[in-house]
């Protein structure tokens, strides 16, 4: 009887002493590691429900990578528009391309966003349909680099085009687009 208390004590410590371990190890994330990539990396986001724009955000993403390759930029699909809103309202991801109606749902945090609250939002680009868009705080000197290296993309842009009322131009936006000098480098970008 000893022996088998003796085992079952041991077991149990075992179990015990493991299990103090286990949510120490569930805890870990890659966190750290998005990060770490976003930083190094300019997503474009968009999401899987929209196959056209996860199309455009491949071709953005090769014109970026050809005329400003320092900003190693990646196409960030999420599953759907929310997880893109959530990314974007937590500060996970800057930039975006939206459908002109999400966008515009986003920035006033209604419909399927209300969860998300509004969101606050800079046109970087007008596209027949979509907008992509970066976060306000998104660096202007950033802003204004994206936006020349994307010039005439994709067919059918309108240089001119006017930002959804809602979904104003994004300083560095509106400074490429007036002719005026990139912004200079400053501490945060």
């Amino acid at each position: 009887m000893r022996r088998r208390n003796f085992t079952a004590a041991l077991l149990l410590g075992t179990a015990l002493g493991t299990s103090a371990l286990a949510p120490r190890a569930r805890a870990h994330t890659p966190y750290r590691q998005w990060q770490v990539y976003r930083r190094k990396h300019l997503l474009i986001g968009c999401h899987k429900e929209d196959m056209a724009g996860y199309a455009l955000a491949k071709e953005a993403v090769a014109i970026l990578d050809e005329h400003l390759p320092a900003a190693r930029a990646r196409v960030a699909r999420g599953p759907t528009p929310g997880r893109l809103a959530s990314l974007l309202g937590t500060e996970q991801m800057d930039v975006a391309l939206l459908g002109e109606a999400d966008a515009a749902a986003m920035v006033e945090g209604r419909g399927r966003f209300a969860p998300y609250g509004a969101i606050e939002l800079r046109t970087l680009l007008v596209a027949p349909g979509r907008v992509l868009v970066a976060r306000a705080d998104f660096p202007e000197r950033h802003a204004w680099l994206v936006s020349d290296a994307l010039d005439g993309w994709p067919a059918g842009v309108v240089p001119d085009a006017p930002a959804l009322p809602v979904l104003p131009w994004h300083p560095g936006a509106e400074r490429r687009r007036q002719g005026r000098p990139v912004p200079a480098a400053d501490a945060s970008g």
